[in-house]
C-alpha cells in the first residue's frame, strides 16, 4: 500500500531521530570502554589488581560524565556532518553539475526535468561523475534540496529509455522519503570511512615514517566502519524494491529498468573510485560484496542492496517476460547516441555573408572567412579586398581576419590561443563534449575532468589513418618518444588557457601518447589526432592490454 505523505514524513523523522541516537550510543560505548580499560589498569588500582587482570565498572559520576562528553560529541559530530550536506557528499563521489555545453549533459537534464515533472513539479538538479564506470545516485537535504547524479559511463552506455528509468528509481528514493535518511546516515559515517581509507592509503608509501599516526588512523577507522556497519540497520533493503516500483509508476517500462540493472552490474561500478564506500546512496553497490547477492537475516541487516537478480525477477515479471528474452534483448542492445553529428561548431561565429577576395599572383575568390582558414599559405599582409568594395588593404588591418584567422587580440580579449599556431581556438562539440580546436594544426584543447567523457562515447567512427597510428605505437612503444627537437625540454608550449607552460609527458604510462599536461589549470593539449588515438586505445584496451591500461 503507498505512502501518504504524512506516514512519508512521520517514517522519516523516526529513521532521523533513531539514527541520532545511535550516534548518541555508539559515543556512550567508546568513551565507556575507554574508562573501564584507564580505571581497571592505569589509573586507581595498584599492580596486584593489574596481575589479577580484574575490570573495574565506573562509578556513576564517571558514567554521567562519560554519558555528556558522549551527547556533546555526538551532536557535534552530527552538525558537522549535515552541515553544507550535498557539497559534501557530492565532492566525495566526484560529482559536478551538470555541463549545459555538453550534448550527452543536456539530454540527463531534460530526463531529469521530465522525471521532475511526472512526480509532482520538485526540483530536482542534475550532476554528472565523471567516470567511466556504470552507477546513479541521489541525495536529499533538510532545505529539500534534491540531486540525482549519474557516470560519464551510464550516460554513454544506456540508451534513453534505460537512462529514464534509472533516473525515475532515483526519483523513487526522492518522493518515498527514504533519501534524506540515506544521505544523512552516509554523511554520519560512511563519508568518514571513503576519506579515511583514501588517507590510508596515501600513507602507506610513508616507509614506517610515522607509524603511530598509521595506528591511531587504523583505530579511527575501525570505529567509523562499526559505526558504519551499526547505521546500516536503518537502511533497508526493501528502499531499492520500492524505489523501482516507483519507476515502473512513473516510466510504465519495467523492462529498461531490468536491463539498465543487468548492464550496470556486468560493467565496472566505481570500485576504487571515489565515493566507492558511500555505497548506499547508489543504485547498485560500487563494491562487489557477498551479502548483496543473498537473502536472509544477516544480509537484510548489514546490506544496503537487495540481489540484483532478485530486483531483475520483480521487474521481469511485471513486463510479463523471462530472463532469456531480456537476454535476447541485450545480445542485440543498440543504443542512439543523442549527438547529431560527431564534431561541430557549438557557436558559429562566423560571418556567412561577407566575403574576401584575396591576392596571391593573382585575385582569388571571393571566400568566406571559413575558406580562408583552409587555404594554404595565407599571411597577415596579404591584400585583401572586401566583396562589394573597392578599397584594398593588407590582411592584417581587416578586423574580423585579424581576430578570426591571426589571434593578434586572443591574449586581450582571453581568447584561448594554439600554442602552435598563435591563433584563437575554435569551440567545438566532438562527441556532445564542448572543448577547443584549432582550425589550422588540428589541436585540441580540454579540461582534464572532460577527457573522461571522450574515451566512453563512441560515436565517432575511426579512420584507417587512427587505427594504422594506433598499432604502429603500440607496436614500438617501447621505444618510442616524440622525435621533435622541441620536446628535448620536458617544459615546452604555453598553456592556451593560463598562459603557463605546459609539461610534455605520457598521457598514462601504459599508453604511448604524449601530450601537454597543463598542472595550474589541469587542461591538457592534445596535438593532431592525438585525442582519437587514445581514445581508440581506450575503447579496444581488452584487444591492446588484456583489459589493463586506464
Amino acid at each position: 500500500m503507498p505512502f501518504s505523505f504524512i506516514e512519508i514524513e512521520e517514517e522519516k523523522s523516526r529513521i532521523i531521530a533513531f539514527v541520532f541516537l545511535s550516534v548518541i550510543v555508539f559515543y556512550f560505548l567508546t568513551v565507556y570502554l575507554i574508562l573501564i580499560l584507564a580505571e581497571s589498569f592505569f589509573i586507581f588500582h595498584p599492580a596486584d589488581e593489574l596481575r589479577k587482570g580484574l575490570f573495574i565498572l565506573p562509578s556513576l559520576d564517571h558514567t554521567l560524565a562519560t554519558f555528556i562528553i558522549a551527547l556533546i560529541a555526538g551532536v557535534f559530530h552530527w552538525l558537522i556532518s549535515t552541515n553544507n550536506l550535498i557539497e559534501k557528499m557530492s565532492l566525495a563521489v566526484g560529482a559536478l553539475p551538470f555541463d549545459p555545453k555538453d550534448t550527452y549533459h543536456q539530454s540527463f537534464k531534460n530526463i531529469v526535468d521530465e522525471v521532475s515533472v511526472a512526480i509532482g513539479g520538485r526540483p530536482i538538479e542534475a550532476m554528472v561523475i565523471s567516470s567511466t564506470g556504470l552507477n546513479a545516485f541521489s541525495l536529499e537535504d533538510f532545505d529539500h534540496r534534491a540531486i540525482i547524479g549519474v557516470t560519464e559511463g551510464l550516460l554513454a552506455r544506456l540508451n534513453r529509455a534505460q537512462i529514464e528509468a534509472v533516473v525515475a528509481h532515483e526519483a523513487g528514493h526522492i518522493v518515498s522519503g527514504d533519501c534524506l535518511s540515506t544521505t544523512v546516515t552516509c554523511s554520519l559515517a560512511e563519508i568518514y570511512e571513503e576519506f579515511l581509507c583514501k588517507l590510508n592509503v596515501g600513507l602507506r608509501g610513508s616507509e614506517n615514517r610515522g607509524s603511530v599516526f598509521l595506528f591511531l588512523l587504523f583505530i579511527i577507522l575501525s570505529l567509523i566502519n562499526f559505526l558504519s556497519r551499526i547505521l546500516r540497520y536503518f537502511i533497508s533493503r526493501q528502499r531499492e524494491y520500492r524505489a523501482d516500483a516507483i519507476s515502473v509508476r512513473l516510466t510504465r517500462n519495467p523492462l529498461s529498468l531490468a536491463e539498465a540493472l543487468k548492464l550496470i552490474s556486468r560493467n565496472w561500478r566505481g570500485c576504487g573510485a571515489s565515493g566507492e564506500k558511500m555505497e548506499s546512496i547508489f543504485i547498485v553497490n560500487p563494491r562487489f560484496d557477498s551479502l548483496d547477492d543473498e537473502e536472509g537475516f544477516i544480509p537484510d541487516i548489514f546490506s544496503t542492496h537487495p540481489p540484483i537478480r532478485r530486483r531483475v525477477g520483480i521487474l521481469l515479471d511485471m513486463a510479463h517476460l523471462d530472463e532469456k528474452t531480456l537476454e535476447e534483448n541485450l545480445k542485440h542492445f543498440q543504443r542512439v547516441s543523442p549527438v547529431a553529428k560527431p564534431e561541430y561548431k557549438t557557436e558559429d561565429s562566423i560571418n556567412k555573408t561577407k566575403k574576401w577576395f584575396i591576392f596571391k599572383e593573382q585575385w582569388l575568390g571571393p571566400y568566406l572567412l571559413e575558406d580562408l582558414k583552409k587555404l594554404q599559405g595565407l599571411r597577415p599582409d596579404n591584400w585583401i579586398r572586401i566583396e562589394g568594395e573597392e578599397q584594398v588593404i593588407p590582411a592584417y588591418e581587416d578586423e574580423e581576419l585579424r581576430q578570426g584567422l591571426f589571434g593578434q587580440d586572443a591574449e586581450k580579449k582571453d581568447e584561448l590561443c594554439c600554442p602552435h599556431c598563435k591563433t584563437i581556438l575554435d569551440e567545438i562539440n566532438y562527441e556532445g563534449v564542448p572543448l577547443f580546436k584549432c582550425s589550422y594544426c588540428e589541436g585540441i584543447f580540454v579540461e582534464e575532468y572532460k577527457v573522461s567523457r571522450v574515451f566512453v562515447r563512441e560515436d565517432m567512427p575511426f579512420s584507417e589513418d587512427i587505427v594504422r597510428l594506433a598499432e604502429k605505437l603500440i607496436a614500438s612503444k617501447d621505444e618510442w618518444r616524440l622525435n621533435d627537437s622541441a620536446a628535448k625540454s620536458s617544459w615546452v608550449i604555453p598553456c592556451p588557457k593560463c598562459k603557463k607552460l605546459m609539461h610534455r609527458q605520457f598521457f598514462v604510462y601504459s599508453y604511448p601518447v604524449e601530450i601537454d599536461r597543463c598542472f595550474f589549470c589541469s587542461g591538457i593539449w592534445f596535438d593532431k589526432q592525438e585525442l582519437e588515438i587514445l581514445q581508440y586505445f581506450y575503447q579496444y584496451k581488452e584487444k591492446f592490454f588484456d583489459g589493463k591500461g586506464f
